[in-house]
């Protein structure tokens, strides 16, 4: 897919979860695109649920997969919580299914919501989300979260660099992004679907005077959302130094 868009550098980076670089990368590697490490990491700072990308570091690096496979299993004793409460307010999904809709990987909201779909409780992921398992929600339950600073130091351990996923979806992000480029997140996701013009440009200055880097995605989710958006986002490898010095 990412050939096809004319995209010769790609990272999948899936919440808490690198199957899908192993699963991909030798494939990647025949048909000319670099597939780049990545990972995207649930954090919190002061309250605010954050998310923090990771790029280009040691797949293979212990202290990555054992904390990695924590959340997985956290995320999945949350995926089950959520379906017991669920089905305790008369919506009848099994845990089960949602599990094979997570394939393997890390089981999410999403996947919940796809559940609920299927068995013709919401119209749409969307509406699942809005009415059923968004934040405060009946159906919703916390989830477990890295400090940010914990996240940072994991990633650079293993060689890495972080980025701020999507800053203008935060509650005040104005004042978060400085703060968490402050306390040494490497750069911020300034190209994305949800960034508009004015807050690319606002988020550039910002980086560009704490000299940190500046990234991009399209965070394309598959089928589990509506709206398709691989390829819309195209990064100059100029911007990704670091990340490139890293591979």
């Amino acid at each position: 897919m990412a050939r096809s868009h004319g995209i010769d550098i790609v990272a999948i980076s899936d919440h808490d979860n690198l199957a899908a670089y192993f699963e991909i990368k030798s494939y990647a590697d025949t048909q000319g695109v670099t597939l780049v490490p990545g990972v995207e990491l649930s954090c919190a700072h002061e309250g605010v649920d954050v998310h923090i990308l990771a790029y280009a570091f040691d797949p293979l690096d212990p202290r990555i997969d054992q904390r990695l496979r924590h959340f997985r299993e956290a995320r999945q004793t949350r995926g089950r919580r959520m379906v017991e409460r669920l089905r305790a307010l008369g919506y009848d999904i099994k845990a089960d299914r949602v599990e094979q809709l997570a394939a393997g990987g890390a089981v999410g909201r999403p996947h919940v919501a796809r559940a609920l779909v299927e068995a013709k409780h919401a119209a749409s992921v969307s509406d699942a989300f809005d009415r059923l398992i968004g934040t405060g929600k009946p159906g919703y339950v916390e989830k477990e979260r890295f400090r940010v600073a914990d996240a940072i130091a994991l990633v650079h351990a293993a060689g890495g660099v972080t980025s701020i996923a999507h800053p203008t979806l935060y509650p005040n992000h104005d004042r978060l992004v400085p703060l968490l480029l402050d306390g040494g997140v490497d750069g911020v996701e300034v190209f994305h679907p949800d960034v508009d013009d004015a807050s690319r440009d606002a988020y550039i200055t910002v980086a560009r005077l704490r000299g940190k880097m500046t990234t991009g995605g399209s965070d394309d989710h598959g089928d589990v959302k509506e709206v398709k958006t691989l390829g819309t986002i195209r990064v100059p490898e100029t911007l990704i130094g670091p990340i490139l010095e890293r591979l």
